[in-house]
């Protein structure tokens, strides 16, 4: 028998470096596919075994097929259910799974009744955002919105409450959210002459912008003001908001594209190029704030108020907090936040009453009652009292979702128990506000525009979350709340008889059929588009 030894002068020293690192290579791959599909903390619950071991199958879903993995969650919540015995103790019938894992760390949650559990206030305990999904928005524990930490969020947001609260926007409504509206009005009335069709789309983005950057800064956008409804500052987010996927995946992307001379950016990426400008503009004024707060004269010489001056003042904050490149973070997550969801729930809702008409009747009927003389509109305290328009405002929440994208939270202190199955601590956890939107048992016949759920003696506003719940919801709700009330009650008691959809087709240009972090419609859609009856 030969013996085969293998000696010094067999072998190169960088040969046999290249095989020791590929022998360590492959058993340290195989070490964590083993892990991760069988060993992880979160093992023991069900789900498809190439998520388990790789977030390839989230990339494949939300990046290359451009935001489905949401839905296909559904799929697996269908197809990794639960074992219930039958009659017989060798039958056995199975239900969908409420709880699965989804990812090598994630586990996602599809049940209603437990959405209070997850999503809890400060009280109930602590629970942070997961960097990996925050990593979607091109920044990380800058702002209140992507701060991971339970603490420091809840410092962080301390500042913002105050200024978003319901008798803030109240206030606010008449001086700034009805005159925007005013002005969208008045631009309206121009196209209705000229017998033109207005990309509602845009025209809404413009409102929105508009009303958040004049709260938000110390100049605001004006977008209104420009001889078209401007498109690029809307388009400009959205181009963003369909990167999310790619920059939760690959995290060093953004910084890349940050760093890049912007004529290059221009070159490649218009949208982004808009996006950084206006990053620039924000941190110009956040300069100028923070150089005004060094004078003596600061109070009396200093621009009017804003929300970027209310955060540099703020005795909650520590001066470290106060840099212009933190505050211009804050301002951007208002501007982004503020402009998209907004729009997209004022276009549906828009559509779905033009497009029915028991639900357009019922409204006008209300509006042209309740506010006799158009050009005498409404304050808020009376837009509320108004229970069709509210009813129109909720199912336009509902069927609007907030935004896509299911939120992730870790209890980093305790275990989450649900039924029989337990949660380690530090998991992320998840749960989807379009699920529970589109819950038949919850909503039946969820695919209808259907005011009248949210009229009657029980009206289902536990299942509403198109805000979230608990101490990291929306700050901005009853701002939201305001704009949609104020644009619709405005908009259709002056031009609600002669409002017509043109070329739009809900499967098309309404309907959420992406997941872009916020709510996409077909990339073939031109968005909500009407005409105006001319006046003769």
């Amino acid at each position: 028998m030969t013996v085969l030894v293998l000696s010094k002068t067999d072998m190169s020293p960088s040969a046999l470096f290249a095989l020791v690192f590929i022998a360590g290579l492959v058993t340290y791959t195989l070490y964590g596919a083993i892990w991760r599909v069988y060993l992880s903390p979160v093992a023991h619950i069900p789900g498809p075994h190439f998520a388990a071991l790789t977030f390839w199958n989230e990339f494949y879903y939300d990046v290359w097929l451009g935001g489905k993995y949401t839905w296909k969650l559904l799929e697996y919540h269908e197809q990794y259910g639960m074992r219930f015995p039958g009659a017989r103790c060798s039958e056995y019938s199975m239900i969908p799974g409420p709880v699965i894992r989804i990812n090598p760390y994630e586990v996602h949650i599809n049940d209603p009744e437990f959405y209070d559990e997850l999503y809890i206030g400060g009280s109930k305990g602590k629970s942070n955002k997961w960097y990996w999904s925050m990593r979607m928005f091109g920044q990380q524990d800058v702002s209140a919105f992507d701060t991971m930490d339970h603490d420091k969020h809840r410092q962080r947001r301390e500042p913002w409450n105050p200024y978003f609260s319901k008798q803030s926007v109240a206030r606010l409504q008449p001086l700034l959210v009805q005159a925007v509206v005013d002005k969208l009005c008045m631009r309206l009335r121009e196209y209705q002459k000229a017998g033109k069709p207005v990309v509602m789309t845009h025209a809404f983005a413009c409102v929105t912008s508009d009303i958040i950057s004049e709260y938000s800064f110390p100049e605001g956008y004006d977008l209104l003001e420009k001889p078209e409804f401007d498109s690029a500052h809307y388009e400009a987010w959205m181009g963003l908001t369909k990167l999310s996927h790619v920059l939760k995946q690959f995290g060093w992307l953004y910084p890349v594209l940050d760093s890049m001379p912007m004529w290059v950016t221009k070159w490649t990426s218009p949208e982004m190029y808009l996006i950084l400008q206006g990053q620039k503009f924000l941190l110009a004024q956040a300069i100028e704030l923070s150089k005004q707060r060094g004078q003596p004269d600061y109070k009396e010489t200093t621009s009017r108020p804003s929300m970027m001056k209310a955060f540099m003042d703020s005795p909650l904050l520590p001066e470290s907090e106060k840099a212009p490149s933190r505050i211009k973070a804050e301002a951007q997550i208002a501007i982004g936040a503020g402009t998209l969801t907004t729009t997209h729930a004022l276009k549906a809702g828009t559509y779905h009453i033009l497009a029915n008409p028991d639900v357009h009747s019922l409204l006008m009927t209300e509006l042209e009652e309740r506010i006799p003389d158009p050009n005498k509109p409404p304050n808020l305290r009376e837009l509320e009292q108004m229970p069709y328009l509210q009813a129109v405002m909720h199912e336009t929440f509902r069927i609007t979702y907030g935004t896509a994208h299911r939120l992730s939270r870790i209890f980093p202190n305790r275990t989450l128990q649900y039924k029989d199955i337990a949660i380690p601590p530090g998991t992320p956890i998840s749960m989807s506000q379009l699920h529970i939107h589109d819950n038949e048992r919850i909503f039946p016949n969820h695919y209808k525009f259907d005011p009248s759920r949210w009229q009657g003696p029980n009206p289902p506003f536990k299942y509403l979350v198109a805000f979230g719940k608990g101490s990291r919801m929306c700050m901005g709700m009853e701002l939201a709340k305001a704009e949609l009330l104020t644009t619709f009650a405005n908009m259709f008691r002056r031009f609600g008889r002669d409002m017509e959809l043109f070329e739009t087709v809900r499967e098309r240009d309404i309907d959420t059929v992406y997941d872009v972090f916020n709510c996409l419609a077909s990339r073939d859609s031109n968005g909500l588009m009407v005409t105006f009856k001319q006046k003769i």
